[in-house]
């Protein structure tokens, strides 16, 4: 989720008045119901005179909610992205629709589409207040979806392209001028291929009917129009045993971008763990700021998690913690920076404080060394050395993925370390979760020296995004893996 200011006041509010009861699935926030929120979308619903039809959900974020419709002129499939009614206005702003423009017609004049362009966008009034729709074409899972830490890890030979093909989209969009400011593997999503042939019918017959839950207030009380009767699954592109996702991929969501020669004086919406300090200290983002985004991009395609991400970093001072614990003393001229309450950078001394700096330290190339490799042949490791034995209770997290995504990606909660399922992060699975095969030592080499060029504070040092599609970590091999220590 993306961390805004702008939304401090109605986030705290909903931590502390919570109005609905959570569906069993995964689904949006229903806290972003409300007056200048989200609009409600129902199945069957049509927009724009009739032409575009709800048919199932593809997903959701912090300021809009995504689906999948039918365009009734063009007898097509489109995703209409639906963004949050206080957030409609700045995104419709003309600087941005000339923004995105420039983007769209370079990007078909440069070959294979490296960016998202748009096919349309309108606005309309809902029970919520006045909405952007995007009308955009439809894309399969984000990078984030298919390199989450326990649940799903791209294949070593994917992560590799995927990130150059990230490094390459953001080298093209800054030789227009332009800073993306919200490289996250959120936004960089996976083309379909073969999905355009099904009809309706063949969606449901593949997918299923759409998963929905009755949406209920706390308070036993009916939902209000500003809220849908149920909320949706999204739709699952990984329980299919047919792969619609192809192995490319393409940058979307300019909502934070910006001409590098007029860099907003707000601090960008990027997520902490992606945020480059400079940034997160008040200083004005540039192209510099978005090549640490990638560097934190590229770990989290290889490793599961971004090197700056932990339980504690959901905000500016603790990310310039987390970084400077990875990479010693932060610049001289940081250390006067003063914090408000929310952690974000002020000049108000009424309303700011300096924060302590945490003790223990951390080594990147420690990091990188214990990433894990690729997955182990037959699911099984064996350590040979005498322990727990005990069984864990076997669900649906167990099972792997689908033969037809097996060169793609790879599930470690399928994996058994001695009997035992990979489950998570406690006390008695730090033993398990090191014998698991690491990545190859060469990759690991090459990795280290690409990320330990892209981490330092001095954002003129960095290299650009073009210099990066050169490093020879893009073009490496498998080889041998490392021995667990």
């Amino acid at each position: 989720m993306s961390l805004h200011p702008v939304d401090q006041d109605s986030d705290n509010e909903s931590y502390h008045s919570l109005r609905f009861l959570y569906p069993n699935f995964e689904a949006e926030d229903p806290e972003h119901y409300h007056p200048g929120g989200f609009h409600p979308v129902h199945l069957g619903d049509t927009y724009y005179g009739g032409r575009y039809r709800i048919v199932h959900k593809l997903g959701a974020g912090g300021f809009s909610t995504v689906w999948l419709a039918r365009d009734e002129c063009d007898r097509k499939w489109v995703a209409l992205k639906f963004v949050a009614a206080k957030h409609s206005s700045s995104i419709s702003d003309k600087s941005l629709r000339v923004l995105s423009s420039q983007v769209a017609v370079s990007n078909r004049a440069r070959g294979p589409a490296t960016f998202m362009s748009e096919l349309g966008r309108f606005t309309f009034e809902g029970p919520n207040g006045r909405h952007l729709c995007l009308v955009l074409p439809v894309f399969g899972p984000s990078a984030s979806e298919l390199s989450t830490l326990f649940s799903c890890r791209l294949k070593p030979w994917l992560a590799r392209k995927v990130g150059y093909q990230a490094a390459k989209a953001l080298a093209d969009l800054h030789a227009q001028g332009i800073c993306h400011g919200d490289v996250t593997t959120g936004n960089i999503l996976f083309t379909l291929q073969g999905f355009d042939h099904l009809n309706e019918a063949g969606v449901y017959r593949l997918f299923g009917p759409p998963v929905t839950q009755q949406l209920e207030l706390e308070s036993g009380e009916p939902t209000g129009p500003e809220a849908p009767r149920y909320l949706v699954k999204a739709l699952d592109f990984l329980s299919l045993d047919f792969n619609f996702i192809s192995s490319n991929t393409i940058l979307v969501d300019f909502d934070q971008s910006f001409p590098i020669s007029s860099p907003p004086k707000k601090m960008l919406g990027t997520p902490a763990e992606f945020l480059a300090p400079e940034v997160a200290v008040g200083l004005p983002p540039s192209p510099a700021s978005d090549v640490w985004a990638l560097g934190c991009f590229l770990f989290r395609l290889r490793g599961g998690l971004s090197p700056f991400s932990a339980f504690e970093v959901d905000c500016p001072v603790e990310l310039v913690r987390i970084v400077e614990q990875t990479l010693g003393d932060r610049p001289a001229e940081w250390g006067d920076t003063l914090w408000d309450d929310f952690g974000y950078p002020t000049k108000n001394p009424r309303k700011g404080r300096h924060v302590a700096k945490l003790d223990e330290k951390r080594s990147l190339r420690d990091l990188v060394y214990k990433i894990w490799d690729d997955q182990p042949e037959g699911n099984v490791v064996n350590t040979g050395v005498p322990g727990c034995q005990k069984r864990l209770y076997i669900s649906e997290d167990n099972e792997p993925f689908p033969p037809c995504f097996g060169n793609m990606i790879w599930k470690p909660t399928a994996v058994k370390v001695d009997n035992v399922y990979i489950y998570g992060f406690d006390d008695e699975s730090d033993a398990m979760l090191d014998a698991m095969p690491k990545i190859a030592e060469h990759e690991a080499a090459l990795l280290y020296d690409l990320l330990s060029k892209i981490f330092v504070y001095d954002a003129k040092q960095r290299p650009t995004a073009k210099e990066i599609l050169d490093h020879s970590w893009f073009h490496s091999t498998t080889s041998p893996r490392t021995t667990p220590t």
